[in-house]
């Protein structure tokens, strides 16, 4: 399957970061709940398309659309290799993108679970 990637490269600035603000308060007084989502901010462009693989962003769509799930499970379902879904978990957990807990199953064995840390991701590269 082949998914259309776009690219938005946006300047933003203290007036936008107010203007988001204000949209954010007023969603609250209407009594709204405000959308599930992280902003990770890189500071080098170029480490920004590093953790932008074709792979991981599949991760993140398969997670995004099932919630929490196995590593194993996760493997499976993406046709991959454990070892390297586990590298590319841990690559996305520390900049933020996924976040992990251990579960144990009923044969006493831990099993790492693997959930998104909002329904939404925003990426945005700094210059």
């Amino acid at each position: 399957m082949t998914r259309k990637v776009s690219v938005v490269v946006v300047e933003d600035g203290v007036d936008e970061f107010f203007q988001r603000a204000r949209k954010h308060a007023r969603m609250l007084d209407r009594g709204e709940t405000l959308p599930s989502e992280t902003t990770i901010i890189f500071e080098d462009p170029v480490q920004l398309l590093g953790m932008l693989t074709v792979e991981r962003k599949r991760l993140l769509h398969t997670l995004r659309d099932e919630g929490a799930t196995p590593i194993t499970a996760l493997a499976e379902r993406l046709g991959r290799d454990k070892r390297a879904v586990s590298r590319d978990v841990s690559a996305m957990r520390e900049h933020g993108m996924v976040k992990t807990k251990y579960v144990v199953d009923s044969g006493k064995k831990r099993n790492m679970v693997v959930m998104p840390t909002a329904k939404r991701l925003e990426l945005k590269a700094a210059i």
